[in-house]
């Protein structure tokens, strides 16, 4: 119970002083050859591993996946939860999309009690990663505030579009 109320007394300072969920509003930056970051090349599989949802099942990118979504701030989570939200539950399954979002440098009491809680509320999979050495893998530090969306092809990767708008994520999703 202690903890909880920390938890819910951390959170509170984080909405009085400030700490937005408003992502900026940018244009779509389309990449279509190159490195992305180490373990994101075009033209290379895509091998994020085995991950766990925010339920602790295990998930993989396989090749019936068409489409990764994957967020590296806490703005743009709540961009693409928000966007999630104004779709049919099955959204992603229909669209063949993978939800991965880095948690890593989330404090681990927040992240247990009110992140993961928060996030238990979605019956879509959002595949966490928890490791930030994983998280390095995958980050683009140029575009960390961006929502990175991967077109695939059979595991393989053929261009990344980096968003900031729900109506351009709805664009490189569909």
């Amino acid at each position: 119970m202690k903890l909880k109320l920390m938890a819910a007394i951390f959170a509170s300072v984080l909405t009085i002083s400030g700490c937005s969920n408003k992502v900026e509003e940018k244009p779509v930056v389309k990449v279509e050859k190159g490195t992305i970051a180490p373990a994101i090349e075009i033209g290379k599989k895509f091998e994020p591993g085995t991950l766990k949802d925010q339920f602790g099942k295990e998930g993989t990118v396989d090749e019936n996946s068409e489409k990764v979504i994957m967020v590296f701030a806490k703005s743009t989570g709540h961009l693409v939860k928000e966007f999630l939200n104004t779709k049919p539950e099955n959204y992603l399954e229909e669209h063949h999309v993978i939800f991965i979002a880095d948690v890593s440098k989330m404090p681990s009491m927040i992240f247990e009690y009110a992140a993961l809680p928060d996030l238990q509320k979605h019956k879509y999979p959002i595949y966490l990663i928890l490791d930030e050495s994983v998280s390095q893998k995958f980050k683009n530090d140029k575009y960390k505030d961006y929502v990175m969306v991967i077109d695939l092809d059979n595991g393989i990767i053929k261009e990344v579009e980096f968003v900031t708008t729900a109506k351009d994520l709805e664009e490189a999703i569909d």
